[in-house]
């Protein structure tokens, strides 16, 4: 449900390039953390999760398991989400044919409820470098 609040995204103005994204490592059923693949539809986006909830055998905890990311496609964007407070987006570059990614953009705001259950990077992404042919979507 689209409440019409904007959520406050910032593009990074230093963009970093790493190597692996920092990921959620424990599930937690109210911030309800993940790792997706963003793909641009008409005038949203569409996400392709690659993280869910599992148990971790050692201490029987609930764990946020993800995918191996190191094989996606130069132009994938990555959606990071740790809570309804806090996501990062990120870009999929090959550096020396080593797979990198570049901090292309963040979402920080105070959650209420009214939060927007997805965090809609349209706006960001619209007044970037990347244009509209760089995105990927990945075959499952």
């Amino acid at each position: 449900m689209q409440t019409g609040i904007s959520t406050p995204l910032e593009a990074v103005t230093v963009p970093v390039l790493i190597r692996r994204p920092s990921f959620p490592r424990k599930w937690d059923s109210l911030a309800r953390p993940h790792v997706a693949i963003v793909v641009k539809d008409t005038d949203s986006e569409i996400r392709y999760y690659l993280s869910r909830r599992a148990k971790d055998e050692s201490s029987n905890r609930d764990v946020l398991e993800v995918a191996d990311i190191d094989d996606l496609p130069e132009g994938t964007l990555l959606e990071v989400r740790f809570n309804a407070t806090k996501a990062n987006l990120y870009k999929m570059e090959t550096v020396d044919n080593v797979p990198c990614w570049r901090w292309v953009g963040r979402c920080r705001e105070l959650a209420d409820f009214d939060y927007p259950s997805e965090i809609r990077w349209n706006g960001l992404l619209e007044n970037e470098e990347y244009p509209e042919n760089s995105w990927h979507m990945v075959d499952s």
